[in-house]
C-alpha cells in the first residue's frame, strides 16, 4: 500500500524543525558573545577617546571579538565538563570545589587563545616572544576574572537546566492531574453504569424481604463507596491503606450480590500498608477480576488481592480462578477502561521503573501483577 502524498512533506518539515532547534542554542550563544564584543568595543572606544588616543570602532570591536569569541570557542568544552561534574551526583558545595581545577585550566586556555589571536589578527610589535610575555602578564592579572567567567557559565547552564526541569515537571504534574481526574470519572462511570446499579438495587430489594439489616448495610456500603470516590483529593500517590479502605465497601457490595459464589482474600503485609501507590489502583483491577472472571463462571469463585515487599520494590497482585483468558491466549485480550487507564498512569508516574504483567492463572483464571518502586509515607 502506497503512503499518502503528504507524508514525505510532513517528514521533511519535521526534520527541518528538528535541525533548526538543534542550531538554536549555539546561535543564541554566538549572538550573546557578539553583543558582549560590541559592548566591549564601544566601551574601549570611549575610553581611548577620553585619553586622546585613536578610537576607531573597527579596531576596538576586533579587540572585543578576540576577548569574547575566545570564550565562545571554549563554551562547548566548559558545558561538557559541567555535565561530567553534575553526573557525579555530589552536593553543590562539593561540585563547586570540583570545578576549581578545570576553571583554572580554562582561564589559562582562554588567555593563551586570546594572546594567540591578538598576535595573528592585530600583529603588535615584538612577535611571538612578546605574545608570550603578554600571556604571562595577563594571566597574573585576569585569572580571577576568567575563573569567575567559567563559574558564571557553569551557573547559567545549571539555572537553565533547572528552569527546564521545573517546566517539564509542571507539565508532567498537570498531565497526571488530568489523568487522575479522568480515572475518577471512569471509576464513577463504572460504578454508576446501569447494570451495576440495577444489580445492586435488585439485591437490596430481594434482601428487604428476607434480611432487612443486610439490605440496610448494602445501601450504606453503596453510599460509602460513592462518597469515598468523590472525596478523593488530587494527590498523585496515596498510602496503600487508603486504597484498601476504598476497596472494602466495593467488596462488601459484590459479596452481597454474589452471596456464596464469591470469596475474596486480601493479604497485605503490614510493612507495605504505608507504601505509596497511585490512587484508584486496586478497585478497577478487582472489578475486572469479578466481572470478567467470576461472573461468567458457573459455581463459586475466588479473588486474591496480595501486596508484599519484594527486595526494594512493592509487589501487588490481583488473581482470580474464573474463566480465564480466551483460548487464543493473553495476547488476544483487549484492555478496557480500567486496565488501560491504570497502565497509562503508571507510565506517567514511574516510566520504566514499573512493570505490569498479565498472565493466565493455573489451573484456571487470570492474574494481574504490578511491580512498583517502594516509597513510604513521610512521617
Amino acid at each position: 500500500m502506497s503512503s499518502p502524498s503528504w507524508l514525505p512533506r510532513l517528514v521533511s518539515e519535521g526534520s527541518r524543525v528538528g535541525v533548526s532547534r538543534r542550531w538554536l542554542g549555539p546561535a543564541l550563544v554566538l549572538a550573546g558573545y557578539t553583543v558582549l564584543a560590541l559592548v566591549y568595543g564601544a566601551q574601549l572606544s570611549v575610553y581611548r577617546a577620553s585619553r586622546g588616543e585613536p578610537s576607531g570602532f573597527g579596531d576596538t570591536f576586533l579587540v572585543g571579538a578576540i576577548e569574547w569569541y575566545g570564550w565562545a570557542v571554549l563554551t562547548p568544552l566548559i558545558l561538557a565538563v559541567a555535565r561530567r561534574v553534575r553526573a557525579t551526583g555530589h552536593p553543590w558545595p562539593v561540585q563547586l570545589v570540583l570545578h576549581i581545577p578545570p576553571g583554572l585550566l580554562f582561564a589559562a586556555a582562554h588567555m593563551a587563545l586570546h594572546a594567540s589571536l591578538r598576535q595573528l589578527l592585530i600583529s603588535p610589535p615584538g612577535g611571538w616572544p612578546a605574545a608570550w610575555t603578554y600571556f604571562t602578564y595577563m594571566l597574573s592579572k585576569t585569572t580571577d576574572f576568567d575563573l569567575l567567567m567559567y563559574l558564571s557559565m557553569v551557573g547559567l547552564d545549571a539555572a537553565l537546566r533547572y528552569s527546564r526541569q521545573v517546566r517539564e515537571e509542571a507539565v508532567r504534574a498537570s498531565q497526571l492531574e488530568a489523568q487522575l481526574a479522568q480515572a475518577q470519572l471512569q471509576l464513577l462511570r463504572s460504578q454508576l453504569r446501569p447494570h451495576f446499579l440495577f444489580n445492586t438495587l435488585h439485591a437490596i430489594s430481594a434482601l428487604m424481604h428476607s434480611d432487612v439489616d443486610a439490605a440496610d448495610r448494602m445501601v450504606g456500603q453503596l453510599s460509602e463507596l460513592l462518597r469515598a470516590s468523590l472525596e478523593r483529593d488530587g494527590r498523585q500517590e496515596v498510602p496503600l491503606s487508603e486504597e484498601l479502605e476504598l476497596l472494602a465497601p466495593y467488596l462488601d457490595i459484590e459479596r452481597t450480590r454474589f452471596s456464596d459464589r464469591l470469596q475474596v482474600e486480601v493479604d497485605v503485609a503490614p510493612e507495605v500498608r504505608d507504601a505509596l501507590v497511585p490512587p484508584l489502583l486496586l478497585q478497577p483491577l478487582v472489578e475486572n477480576a469479578i466481572r470478567h472472571g467470576i461472573a461468567p463462571r458457573r459455581g463459586p469463585g475466588r479473588v486474591w488481592v496480595r501486596a508484599a515487599l519484594s527486595g526494594e520494590r512493592l509487589a501487588v497482585e490481583v488473581r482470580d480462578d474464573g474463566v480465564g483468558p480466551p483460548s487464543s491466549g493473553v495476547e488476544a485480550l483487549r484492555e478496557g477502561i480500567g486496565l488501560g487507564s491504570t497502565r497509562a498512569r503508571l507510565e506517567r508516574l514511574y516510566g520504566n521503573a514499573h512493570a505490569l504483567t498479565l498472565e493466565a492463572n493455573a489451573p484456571r483464571g487470570f492474574a494481574v501483577s504490578l511491580s512498583l518502586p517502594y516509597r513510604r509515607v513521610r512521617s
